[in-house]
């Protein structure tokens, strides 16, 4: 996860740009009456998602309809609100839209950090959220990967969330993401997520919920193999007794450029720290 900036985007105020000239006109005049209604489900999740609850919005939950699905009721118009008031190219609320998504770092998904981030997810679903289908601050950019392993589930408890970008930077405070190496006959990397035992138990239990969740072994365990094979030349040039120092400066390194539970840094520290590579593994053919 890349942690970024809260948007400074006024809830309200993309609500009433996206909706003040819906048609027909009797939708318009629905959703303009939900203006405060939106900003109080906008204010609460603000508070929530700050003391790691968004699991306690419930009373949200398919609200003001009270029904999940409702044909022509007013959550699917705020669904739309979305959909056609907001994503669409020609729409009024396309320039928030582009301004978060302008805020990837690098253009990348701000959720497994590698993907490019070409579409926002919800990270309360619109599905049972529509209040809070235009909020800024429940649209993270992100790619459509990891949009799709997310899904559309509320989250059960507190454990069962998804790190977010703009509320959970303080999880890069631990080292949480590990490399394995594994020697012959099959050379070969793969990664996992173990935090350790200082982390706050909640916060542990989202990082393994995020990390399996998105599928992030099977994203970042291919990453590994350009930066292997680099590293299987580069490091012939130097002498064997530098390999290990080189290896550490290389994941302090990473760990100042990408963060501490970047896949690169966690390759580094995992590389340095097992002997049978500093002495001949890096000479294998890794494929």
């Amino acid at each position: 996860m890349l942690p970024i900036p809260k948007p400074a985007q006024d809830a309200k105020s993309v609500f009433d740009a996206c909706t003040a000239t819906a048609k027909p006109l009797t939708a318009r005049t629905k959703l303009q009456a939900l203006k405060d209604t939106v900003a109080k489900a906008a204010a609460e999740y603000d508070t929530a998602a700050t003391n790691r609850a968004l699991h306690k919005l419930t009373h949200l939950q398919d609200q003001p309809d009270g029904k999940p699905k409702k044909p022509g009721g007013i959550n699917e118009q705020l669904k739309k609100t979305y959909t056609n008031r907001m994503v669409h190219k020609k729409s009024p609320g396309r320039d928030v839209y582009d301004q978060l998504l302008a805020e990837a770092p690098d253009g990348r998904c701000a959720l497994c950090g590698q993907g490019i981030a070409d579409t926002l997810d919800h990270q309360l679903p619109k599905t049972h959220y529509p209040l809070l289908a235009v909020t800024p601050a429940n649209l993270v950019p992100a790619c459509r990967d990891c949009n799709f392993y997310k899904g559309e589930q509320a989250p059960a408890s507190a454990e069962k969330q998804t790190l977010h970008p703009y509320y959970d930077g303080q999880v890069h405070e631990h080292v949480w993401l590990f490399a394995r190496i594994v020697g012959p006959p099959t050379p070969a990397v793969s990664f996992c997520a173990s935090p350790p035992p200082e982390m706050p138990p909640l916060l542990a239990a989202r990082v393994r919920h995020h990390f399996t969740t998105l599928k992030l072994a099977r994203l970042y365990n291919p990453q590994a193999g350009p930066e292997l094979r680099y590293l299987s030349r580069s490091l012939r040039r130097l002498p064997t007794a530098a390999i290990n120092e080189h290896l550490r400066e290389g994941a302090a390194d990473w760990t100042a450029i990408e963060g501490p539970n970047s896949w690169q840094a966690a390759l580094y520290r995992a590389l340095a720290d097992n002997s049978w590579y500093t002495k001949h593994g890096y000479l294998e053919p890794w494929k």
